[in-house]
């Protein structure tokens, strides 16, 4: 592994938009979406959490992920095992 950074799973929901007309009974069924990232814990505060799918041999990060800290319900500590 070339960080010291943990590897996590994060379960958290996210905002959704639906357009069109509705009445209050449809609107109440609709749902938040939930979503499942996993990635590098780079840094996490009150406001946001930040992920980072991968890192090279220089310890740069790409694809970046920022979670709202207050969205989350879950974030469970992953061990990848070695390659073969």
């Amino acid at each position: 592994m070339n960080t010291n950074k943990k590897m996590v799973l994060v379960e958290w929901r996210d905002a959704r938009f639906f357009s069109g007309t509705y009445n209050e009974k449809t609107i109440r069924n609709h749902k938040m979406a939930l979503f499942n990232s996993i990635g590098y814990l780079i840094a996490s505060d009150k406001t946001t959490t930040i992920l980072a799918a991968e890192c090279n041999n220089e310890k740069e990060y790409r694809d970046i992920t920022l979670i709202p800290t207050g969205s989350i319900i879950s974030v469970k500590k992953l061990i990848p095992e070695p390659l073969v």
